[in-house]
């Protein structure tokens, strides 16, 4: 940091730590993102984002790769999963495996890229910093991750 010979230079600091929750879901096929920016890291949340997800992809069956994150196992959830098991398939990835979802390469990209050291004075500049950085990621031709899923047994019971 520089500044002018005899004056302190001025910081600007938010005073506090606040954090603005992401749910994402990477298509694997498509390399798209669905991310919805949450006031607050519940269960209803989440519910929220498997809504839009339905909704977007409708009449698909939908396979979810989550960590083990408690609000992806709270009850509002299973009930919700319960109510579409026709439409939503649960897998969880091993404990202390985030290299197994291909989503946490994205949020590595999206700290890096869209937050990590730059000043955000509120929560609103935050929330658009976030919306545009996924904006960029589903318009760029080089970020886009893909996988390829290979099953060696149906996930669908009697299939």
């Amino acid at each position: 940091m520089w500044g002018l010979v005899g004056r302190q230079p001025e910081v600007p600091s938010a005073g506090q730590d606040r954090r603005l929750p992401v749910f994402g879901s990477l298509n694997p096929l498509t390399g798209r993102l669905h991310a919805h920016v949450g006031g607050r890291k519940t269960a209803a949340g989440f519910v929220a984002h498997l809504e839009a997800l339905c909704r977007a992809y409708p009449g698909r069956q939908l396979l979810i790769f989550l960590d083990n994150c408690s609000i992806h196992r709270a009850r509002l959830v299973q009930r919700f999963v319960a109510d579409h098991r026709a439409r939503l398939r649960l897998i969880w990835n091993a404990p202390y495996t985030p290299e197994l979802n291909l989503i946490e390469r994205y949020w590595g990209h999206l700290k890096a890229k869209a937050i990590n050291n730059y000043f955000f004075g509120t929560v609103q500049e935050l929330e658009e910093a976030i919306r545009q950085a996924v904006r960029d990621f589903n318009a760029s031709l080089v970020l886009h991750m893909h996988c390829h899923l290979e099953l060696l047994r149906p996930l669908r019971k009697g299939a």
